[in-house]
C-alpha cells in the first residue's frame, strides 16, 4: 500500500518547515492542504512566504520549489476565481499519484481540516454545481444572516464551520436549497488505498498565541504584508472571498482609512487566535493523529523516529 505522510495542526506551528525537514530526509515532496495558498499572490498572509534564512525558493504556476524540494498546490488560480474542495480533491489526488510514481514519499501539509478530510477519508463531494444567481443573492445578506440560516437548516455543519468565512457559509447554503438536503448528510465516503500517518503539532494555548502574534507582527514590519494587500487591491475587490481571508480583509480596512495600522494588526490578531481554536477543535476529533508539543526541545527528533518506523514498514 502506497504511503502518505499528513503533518497538521494550527497556524504558526511550523508545519511547512517541519514537512520540508522531513522530506529532505524521507525523500519527499510536499502538497499544500490550504484553502488560501492556492491563491497567486496571496504569499505573506498564507504562510506560503518563508522567511527563515537559508531557503531558496523557485515560484512556479502550481507549484514552489524550496531548496530543491517542491512544494505543490501552490498558485493555482487567481483571487478573484473560484475554487472548489472538489477542484482541491481531484488535484491532489493527482499530485499523489505522480508522486508516488517517482518513488517518493508524499507529504500532506495544512491546516484547512476539510481539505485534509477530503483526501484522507475519500470524502464524496456532494455534486451541486455552483449555481451563480443564488450565491450573488447569499452573498448580499449580512454574515449573521448566514450563520443563522445555516443552524436552521444544517445545525451540525453550523457547529463546525469557520463562521468568519463567508464563501463556506454560502457553499454550505447553496448546496442546501439545491439539493434539499444539509450538506453535512451528503458527504458520504469512498475507500482511500492510503497508508497514512497523520503528524498534528499543537503546545498550549498561550504558546500558540504568542508565536501567531509574532508572525503577525513580522508580516506588517518586515515580510512586506501591507505592499502584498495593495497590489492585490489594484486588481482585485476586497469583496471577493478570497479577499475575507485573516489579514487581507483588515489590511483592506486600513488601507480604505476605516481603521488605523494598529487596529487593523489587533484585529488579525484576534481573528487568528479564533482561528487557532477553530482548528484545534476540528482536529481534536480525528483520533488517527499523533499529536507533538512544539514547545517540548525534542519533538522533531520523536517526529523523526515515528516517521522513520513508520516508513520503513511494507505492508
Amino acid at each position: 500500500m502506497e504511503k502518505l505522510l499528513v503533518i497538521v495542526g494550527p497556524t504558526a506551528t511550523g508545519k511547512t518547515d517541519l514537512g520540508l525537514n522531513l522530506a529532505k530526509e524521507f525523500d519527499g515532496e510536499i502538497v499544500s492542504a490550504d484553502s488560501r495558498q492556492v491563491y497567486q499572490g496571496m504569499d505573506v498572509g498564507t504562510g506560503k512566504e518563508l522567511t527563515q534564512e537559508g531557503y531558496e525558493i523557485e515560484k512556479e504556476k502550481g507549484r514552489w520549489v524550496v531548496n530543491g524540494i517542491p512544494l505543490h498546490l501552490y498558485d493555482l488560480t487567481e483571487p478573484d476565481e473560484r475554487f472548489s474542495v472538489a477542484e482541491y480533491q481531484q488535484l491532489s489526488y493527482k499530485v499523489i499519484e505522480d508522486t508516488h510514481s517517482r518513488g517518493k514519499l508524499p507529504i500532506l501539509v495544512g491546516g484547512t481540516g476539510l481539505y485534509v478530510q477530503a483526501v484522507t477519508e475519500g470524502l464524496k463531494i456532494p455534486k451541486a454545481p455552483p449555481d451563480l444567481k443564488l450565491r450573488e443573492k447569499l452573498e448580499r445578506k449580512p454574515l449573521s444572516h448566514l450563520v443563522a440560516e445555516l443552524e436552521k437548516v444544517d445545525p451540525e455543519t453550523a457547529k463546525r464551520i469557520d463562521e468568519k468565512n463567508p464563501r463556506r457559509l454560502v457553499r454550505a447554503l447553496e448546496v442546501y436549497y439545491l439539493t434539499g438536503q444539509p450538506i453535512s448528510k451528503l458527504k458520504k465516503k469512498f475507500k482511500v488505498s492510503f497508508d497514512s500517518l497523520m503528524i498534528g503539532l499543537t503546545a498550549p494555548r498561550e504558546v500558540l498565541y504568542e508565536r501567531a502574534d509574532k508572525r503577525t507582527e513580522r508580516w506588517f514590519e518586515k515580510n512586506g504584508f501591507l505592499e502584498e494587500v495593495r497590489e492585490l487591491l489594484k486588481k482585485y475587490s476586497p469583496d471577493w472571498p478570497a479577499m475575507s481571508a485573516i489579514g487581507y480583509r483588515q489590511v483592506a480596512l486600513y488601507l480604505s482609512g476605516k481603521v488605523d495600522l494598529k487596529e487593523a494588526i489587533q484585529r488579525t490578531k484576534f481573528d487568528i487566535h479564533g482561528y487557532i481554536r477553530r482548528q484545534l477543535s476540528w482536529f481534536k476529533r480525528d483520533n488517527r493523529i499523533f499529536w507533538f508539543d512544539i514547545s517540548q526541545p525534542d519533538f522533531k527528533k520523536e517526529v523523526r523516529e515515528l516517521v522513520g518506523g513508520w516508513y520503513k514498514r511494507r505492508d
